[in-house]
């Protein structure tokens, strides 16, 4: 058995003198605990050669590491067999080029340092919607946000990175001119080839002063669902909208409530044009305004909360179908009434204007899913791990009322920052020649499937 104290006197000497070791009582907490590593030890790298003599030192012992940048990473697959965890928060300078129109950020950074950076520069990039998520785990899997109607997903948006590979080398300025391949399978299977340490991505000026229209809307009477649902699959999206809808439990009542989370990046006049089928169907609380850019994720940062257990699924829609979602509801109610511990278990869908993402070719990135039409979440939240085969069975029971009534059975897709441990790579990575090409690519930068992450791709 791996000694700490043997292990970190070795390896100090590697790393910079500004790089930190910690034993167990270091262990970073996670956003699901239900499958976060235990690991010997954390290595707080300072720079990324901290990181590369990391990954070298772990190989040569036969060490398994995971790199860790907020902790939000969902499922993590082979979290048993982590020894060692590279925690990435130092690395999260941020240089903004205003005449390139770019920002630069490092594999530590998280959404909100990115948001508060750019938007300081009257900038803003295809990013997420929580703040504390690290930008470069949420990127690396596509990248969605409430910018992609606009300018597409993340990954469309990415001009070069730094990464370690599975040796541990260190590889400055990848882009499509150095590498087409790995450039190719970074963008959407990246957590399986390596990790990035920094990435250069495209800045666009604001509008409307940066700022933009969204709000919360409470609807108490669930028999309101079905019109709920209906309003937003009527309601056309354009690259100014998006909405997130949840069934959640919110103080102070703490019952089960539907909640829409709209956005419009406009003037709010026009913003309560484009959602008039929604504020019609009169919401118990109708909390909106105009915001700026940095504050604008503020209303998502309890969901991003750590610690509890959530072993949940997700997978992407085709449509939204009032039938199937009055089941889900009352999946949900019956499983919050059952089971008090997880009261804050929620049911999210993503509503997002596609055409910018469709634009782009399907065979340019290994990002396969461009046609989801919706990204949709189920989490199960709560302490107790006895509660894992219920909150198991509830969570697939979701899934399998969203794979028969709003999707292709016989042709899942899922969003693969949603992906649930034992989703096949068919549903992340698409045809039998995409992953074909993937395979080929993961056996020359990771022929061993040390990284292991998302998928095993190392036997073909």
């Amino acid at each position: 058995m791996a000694d700490f104290n043997t292990l970190s006197a070795e390896l100090r000497p590697r790393l910079s003198a500004e790089a930190r070791i910690v034993g167990k009582e270091g262990t970073i907490q996670r956003w699901d605990e239900s499958c976060a590593p235990t690991p010997i030890m954390t290595v707080a790298a300072h720079c990324e050669t901290d990181v590369a003599e990391t990954v070298k030192y772990c190989r040569g012992k036969g060490l398994k590491c995971l790199a860790q940048s907020g902790g939000h990473s969902w499922r993590v697959r082979n979290y048993r067999d982590i020894d060692v965890v590279i925690c990435m928060r130092e690395l999260n300078q941020v240089q903004v080029d205003e005449k390139a129109g770019t920002a630069t950020f490092g594999g530590g950074t998280l959404v909100g340092e990115l948001i508060d950076a750019v938007t300081e520069k009257n900038l803003e990039v295809a990013t997420g919607v929580c703040n504390s998520v690290g930008v470069m785990g949420a990127l690396l899997y596509g990248g969605v946000g409430r910018y992609i109607g606009k300018y597409g997903l993340g990954i469309d948006n990415l001009i070069s990175i730094n990464c370690v590979d599975s040796t541990g080398r260190l590889h400055y300025n990848v882009t499509e001119e150095t590498d087409e391949e790995l450039w190719w399978a970074i963008r959407g299977a990246g957590v399986s080839l390596g990790i990035v340490t920094q990435a250069t991505m495209k800045a666009y000026p604001v509008s409307n002063g940066g700022m933009s229209w969204t709000g919360t809307l409470m609807y108490g009477d669930q028999s309101k669902l079905e019109n709920i649902i209906q309003a937003l699959t009527e309601t056309e999206m354009d690259e100014n909208m998006c909405a997130h809808v949840l069934f959640a439990c919110p103080p102070p009542t703490l019952a089960p409530v539907i909640v829409v989370v709209p956005w419009y990046y406009g003037p709010e006049a026009e913003a309560e044009k484009v959602w008039r089928g929604l504020l019609e169907l009169k919401p118990t609380v109708k909390l909106t305004g105009m915001i700026a850019a940095n504050k604008l994720n503020e209303e998502h940062d309890a969901f991003g909360e750590k610690g509890g257990r959530k072993p949940g699924v997700g997978i992407g829609l085709q449509k939204l179908d009032p039938v199937a979602y009055r089941q889900i509801w009352n999946l949900y109610v019956n499983f919050i009434k059952e089971n008090p511990d997880a009261g804050r278990s929620i049911v999210l869908t993503e509503c997002f204007s596609k055409e910018k993402t469709r634009s782009v070719a399907a065979e340019s990135t290994a990002f396969a899913n461009r046609d989801i039409n919706y990204e949709v979440i189920c989490v199960p939240w709560y302490t107790d791990s006895k509660l894992d085969i219920r909150a198991n069975s509830f969570s697939q029971s979701v899934r399998e009322v969203w794979v028969q009534k709003c999707s292709h059975p016989d042709r899942v897709r899922c969003y693969p920052a949603f992906a649930g441990l034992k989703e096949p790579i068919e549903s992340l990575f698409g045809e039998e020649e995409r992953i074909k090409k993937l395979k080929a690519i993961k056996k020359l930068w990771d022929p061993d499937n040390y990284w292991g992450a998302l998928m095993d791709l190392s036997n073909s």
